[in-house]
């Protein structure tokens, strides 16, 4: 039903509307009437492409809306030097480009301004960056395709790459190429019967020879009844397990949508598959999707996928025609070539975004975590009775000195970190590292009572015996009790995807550590493999690091939802309820919701620098974090990530 008011409540927007309006005027012998409802559509898309036909001599019977060759032929490429005389060709860039939700609406005037918005567009759309509106840009401001000639890095493919392809696509200037981890059926075939998915020993071949690649899934996702909750918990499981088969480091699987899905049916179906995939995932794999534009912008915008591999060689979808590229694109399919130079098979032309990287390298197989212990009972845990008998030594202590002093009870347990944490992170006169630890986890020395309090139950602690010599090797209560100090000091994040203050001296300063480590010892080689060999092994984030880290968010959580003498015995009594790795876990679980992308889009805050990381509220600088880390500089987007995916796959490697 057409609409001739603005629907802004359905994302319609007035500068939309206003060309609608000025369409209506100048080009109904064209177009007809439109609908002015603000909304670019299908139907929005057309009357663009007929404006453009117009002003390129066709007639209205000739100007059918369809982009083809002789429409394409025509174009006229618009410049600075040449608009004031083709004011009608920038009035339609200017709304094309409002339509695709880039600059302030129709203008007929070229401004300085307005050769920007046409140079944000093209970087958006990873072109060529002309400042122009040349032939390319005009074909994806109008069409999903683009300019199916338009130079690209990237690719995909049903066939297998072998040593020729490899070479032929190597010398075509192709750096990455997408191919499937299985196919319909797989498991009832010998690996030399399938068809597109990986072949044993081809993901070697490509990287070896240079090339990178993306891993796409796409079994039985044709049809609107294979989108279930139960295929999307099974998709996800197959796709993982392949992966970890193969070798794949953490990285995007891009779960397919390969039919025209209608935005009620995204909602009945797509988005609850999708959700399962992302439940069910694990193994440190984010979520990708394939699909038409529309589809990927809705359920990337429902928090189900991170990134997108567009269908827009799929010029005829619905959900391409008439909507802009998604924020979240990596890859866009645009166009496809059938026997490909001649020699039997046939290859996808893929745009790249460079926002995320593909995979330059494999890891060796994932070994199988050995069978977690049975828990046993908290109480037999030796620091968890060196904690209760102190606690209440610590008490009597207090009530000796009388009420002013005594009223700090609640403090007991904070007291006790504080005094665990030592010497390691808390020395006086401490520089360098210890003085970050100063400003990170202060000893607030007003009122004196406190002040008093605190140097009790130290001096109640010095007295009981010793407790860390007497743990494993796998329990570094010195680190634990830090970090749980940094939670308590400035609490604990609760959206499981957004970094907190409190993490700064757990899991992201520890990831920062072992890339410092990388830096210094490992910087030529690809930080996926090199992560997948060190973290949770070695020195700098080691599985006692890993399990510090763990306990003390999972103790720090438990002992701010309590009060009195005794919440820090309750908060590990709680805790050492489970086993190690089921700690690990369980640290996965609740505070990043399982999910690998959230580790990402919390410790990617570390690539943002100072500011992000909310170092200047407690007096310390980016210079003090690097030095805590031994790094000379901060990772980017793309090193955060790889570095985020690779720990989120170890601390949900107990489970798998």
């Amino acid at each position: 039903m057409k609409q001739f008011v603005l629907l802004a409540s359905y994302g319609g927007i007035d500068s939309v509307r206003r060309a609608q309006q000025f369409i209506n005027k100048a080009y109904r012998p064209y177009t007809g009437i439109i609908p002015t409802d603000g909304l670019y559509g299908r139907e929005m898309n057309t009357a663009l492409i007929q404006v453009l036909q117009s002003l390129e001599g066709f007639s209205p019977s000739e100007a059918t809306g369809n982009f083809g060759n002789g429409t394409r032929s025509r174009l006229k490429t618009i410049t600075a030097n040449n608009a004031s005389s083709n004011e009608s060709w920038v009035w339609l860039a200017s709304t094309a480009l409002a339509c695709n939700g880039i600059g302030g609406g129709p203008t007929f005037v070229w401004t300085s301004t307005f050769a920007n918005i046409v140079k944000a567009f093209q970087e958006r759309y990873a072109i060529a960056v002309t400042g122009s509106i040349d032939s390319t840009t005009w074909m994806s401001l109008l069409t999903s395709k683009g300019d199916p000639d338009r130079p690209c890095v990237a690719c995909d493919t049903r066939f297998e790459i072998t040593d020729a392809r490899l070479a032929t696509l190597k010398a075509d200037g192709y750096e990455i190429v997408g191919r499937y981890l299985t196919e319909p059926g797989q498991s009832s075939l010998a690996p030399k019967d399938y068809f597109k998915a990986i072949r044993p020993g081809e993901l070697e071949r490509i990287t070896r020879g240079g090339m990178r690649f993306f891993p796409i899934f796409q079994e039985y996702s044709t049809k609107l009844e294979h989108f279930t909750p139960a295929n999307g918990a099974a998709h996800a499981k197959t796709a993982r397990e392949a992966a970890q088969r193969l070798g794949i480091p953490p990285t995007h699987i891009y779960f397919a949508v390969d039919f025209d899905a209608t935005d009620d049916q995204v909602t009945s179906n797509i988005l609850p598959y999708f959700r399962a995939v992302c439940s069910s995932l694990g193994g440190g794999y984010g979520v990708g999707i394939y699909a038409s534009r529309n589809i990927c912008s809705r359920v990337i915008g429902a928090g189900c996928a991170s990134n997108a591999f567009v269908s827009d060689m799929s010029t005829g979808f619905s959900g391409n025609l008439g909507f802009p590229i998604p924020d979240g694109w990596v890859y866009d399919q645009f166009t496809e070539i059938d026997d490909y130079k001649g020699q039997g098979w046939d290859l996808d032309r893929v745009a790249y975004s460079g926002k995320v990287s593909a995979c330059a390298s494999l890891l060796p197989a994932v070994p199988v975590p050995a069978p977690d212990p049975d828990p046993v009972s908290p109480e037999t845990d030796p620091l968890l009775r060196w904690v209760a008998v102190t606690e209440q030594e610590c008490r009597k202590a207090l009530a000796a000195l009388g009420t002013q002093v005594a009223v700090y009870e609640d403090s007991i347990g904070q007291f006790i970190l504080e005094w665990l944490r030592k010497p390691e992170y808390w020395s006086e006169g401490g520089s360098g590292t210890q003085a970050m630890w100063h400003a990170y986890t202060p000893e607030v020395s007003t009122p004196p009572d406190l002040d008093a309090a605190r140097v009790v139950c130290a001096n109640v602690c010095e007295a009981q015996p010793s407790i860390k010599e007497k743990l494993p090797s796998t329990r570094d209560v010195a680190h634990m009790a830090a970090t749980a100090l940094g939670y308590l000091t400035w609490g604990i994040e609760n959206n499981p995807a957004k970094y907190g203050l409190g993490d700064l001296g757990g899991w992201p300063l520890d990831l920062l550590q072992i890339w410092g480590a990388y830096r210094r010892d490992g910087k030529h080689a690809d930080l996926a493999a090199w992560l997948y060999k060190h973290l949770g092994k070695d020195e700098g984030f080691g599985y006692d690091d890993v399990l510090a880290d763990a306990d003390a968010w999972l103790i720090a959580s438990s002992m701010r939802k309590r009060s009195g003498s005794t919440v820090l015995s309750a908060a590990m009594r709680e805790t050492f309820k489970q086993s190690e790795t089921h700690r690990i876990v369980r640290f996965y679980d609740e505070r990043f919701a399982s999910s690998a992308d959230n580790v990402v889009s919390a410790y990617s805050t570390m690539a943002d620098g100072l500011d992000a990381l909310g170092l200047t509220n407690i007096g310390m600088s980016e210079s003090i974090l690097k030095k805590a880390a031994g790094t000379d500089k901060l990772p980017d987007k793309q090193e955060a990530e790889v570095s985020a995916r690779a720990f989120a796959a170890f601390i949900d490697q107990p489970r798998r």
